[in-house]
């Protein structure tokens, strides 16, 4: 890909400290990409492979708080 001409004449605008500081910028920003994990699971694959344990017998009752919007 190559960098859009408007870029190019902004960085030619530039002085040689803004640019140093331009380029680290761009530093810190693919090093925060390296460095992203991915969002972990809340529950390990297959907890519930034995079904599940309880399930309150009003599990299926409206809450008082939203029975208004019921």
């Amino acid at each position: 890909m190559a960098v859009p001409e408007s870029v190019v004449q902004r960085w030619n605008e530039m002085t040689e400290e803004e640019q140093n500081q331009a380029v680290s910028f761009i530093d810190f920003l693919l090093l925060r990409r390296k460095n992203r994990k991915p969002p972990k699971t809340k529950f390990e694959l297959g907890a519930l492979k034995g079904g599940l344990v309880y399930i309150s017998d009003d599990f299926d009752k409206t809450p008082e708080e939203f029975e208004e919007y019921m």
